[in-house]
């Protein structure tokens, strides 16, 4: 009884600090009006490996809390099916498949963690993401830009190296095209609200 009447006030306070904290669920979904890539180069040409958007017509489902100039996220998933890139042709498609080794991990994840709104640049935020590519996830931060006309258009650059996710450039013709370890993500999603 007596450890009963000490664990009580514990469990009062827990639950009337969860009452203070309002979470906000959305569906969205992303229009085929978006544009996403991923960017790369060689040391003979570069590379453009664009995602067909149809393949994100699902509605997607985020949950959220904000507080000031900070929106949290909780269960904010991407996922990009390593198959929906086009590169431009067969080879290329083939090299970034093995780089992605698809075979294994045939999907990326973008997961949203956190937004912090910039207050002085307007439709400016600083965005936290958690990339998983080839079954290892690493956070980075990426700035954003976002306006809300008829639908909210949100676009940002991100650059990222390969090796972070243990992963091997590939070389061609014995060493003598090399592409270069240095990616980027660049996208331009038209959001709706379902």
């Amino acid at each position: 009884m007596k450890r009963f009447l000490f664990i009580l006030p514990f469990l009062i306070l827990v639950s009337f600090s969860k009452i203070n904290t309002v979470k906000n669920s959305k569906t969205v979904r992303i229009t085929p009006k978006s544009e996403l890539q991923i960017n790369g180069t060689s040391n003979v040409k570069d590379f453009t490996c664009e995602y067909e958007i149809q393949n994100l017509n699902k509605p997607i489902r985020i949950h959220y809390e904000k507080e000031q100039d900070i929106i949290k996220f909780e269960k904010s998933v991407i996922i990009l099916e390593n198959n929906g890139f086009d590169c431009g042709g067969k080879g290329i498609n083939k090299d970034f498949h093995g780089l992605l080794q698809s075979d294994i991990y045939p999907r990326i994840s973008l997961t949203l963690k956190q937004i912090n709104l910039k207050s002085d640049k307007k439709n400016m935020a600083d965005a936290l993401i958690d990339i998983e590519i080839a079954g290892l996830t690493k956070s980075y931060h990426m700035e954003t830009t976002f306006q809300n006309m008829e639908n909210w258009l949100i676009s940002g650059k991100l650059k990222l190296n390969i090796k972070d996710f243990k992963l091997e450039a590939p070389k061609k013709m014995f060493g003598l095209v090399v592409v270069s370890d240095e990616i980027e993500i660049s996208f331009k999603l038209v959001v709706e609200e379902s």
